[in-house]
């Protein structure tokens, strides 16, 4: 798809549910396995739960949501022997979601920071990382479109984007194509960046026409 000018041009002329926190269970933390740990958007992917002490339990996404923006919710866990499993939400963004899991409504909520789903594009696992997310996007100009960075941008989040912010970082670019310099023939993107872990690195995420 080729880029559009317009609204990113635009975009750059412009800028001149909560959920309480849980340890552990009992006295020991519960073991989450999921399968796969990477998908893409709109796969299948199911979580493994071992060592959780209580009668019921219910699985979540932290700010998955669907298309309107709407957080998928809660959903019942079948325990098989000394496992629990459940099948994940499928949200509707790509990103780095947390895995939440608790006994029922009203319950405590726990998390931890490793227990995370990825829904990637194809083949992103294996692109390279980096220190800042400003990074992902300067390697994401002079790599994909092979262009000039003219202008960088942080983007604000749109209302409907329940992502964790500490993950996902979103930025409008500008750039220019190779051998057509000047204002004029500048393109734009939005670049999201994710962050592998809340101490982790960066990599790219994805790069649209609208944020």
């Amino acid at each position: 798809m080729q880029p559009t000018r317009v609204s990113v041009v635009v975009a750059l002329a412009l800028l001149g549910a909560g959920t309480g926190v849980g340890g552990a269970v009992g006295s020991a933390t519960p073991r989450v396995s999921l399968r796969p740990t990477v998908v893409v958007l709109g796969g299948r992917a199911a979580v493994v739960v071992a060592g959780w002490r209580e009668p019921r339990l219910e699985v979540a996404l932290a700010g998955a949501t669907d298309r309107q923006g709407h957080l998928l919710g809660w959903r019942a866990a079948s325990r098989r022997g000394g496992t629990w499993r459940a099948e994940l939400p499928r949200p509707a963004l790509r990103g780095i979601y947390p895995v939440l899991l608790r006994e029922r409504t009203g319950r405590p909520v726990v998390r931890s920071p490793h227990w995370l789903l990825r829904v990637f594009r194809r083949g992103a696992a294996r692109e390279p990382t980096f220190a800042s997310a400003q990074a992902v996007v300067r390697w994401w100009v002079r790599t994909s479109p092979h262009g000039t960075l003219a202008a960088l941008r942080a983007w604000p989040r749109s209302g409907l984007d329940k992502r964790d912010p500490k993950l996902h970082r979103i930025f409008v670019v500008a750039y220019n194509p190779p051998g057509r310099l000047g204002v004029a023939n500048r393109l734009g993107r939005f670049v999201t960046a994710v962050r592998e872990g809340y101490a982790g690195r960066f990599r790219l995420l994805e790069a649209t026409v609208q944020p």
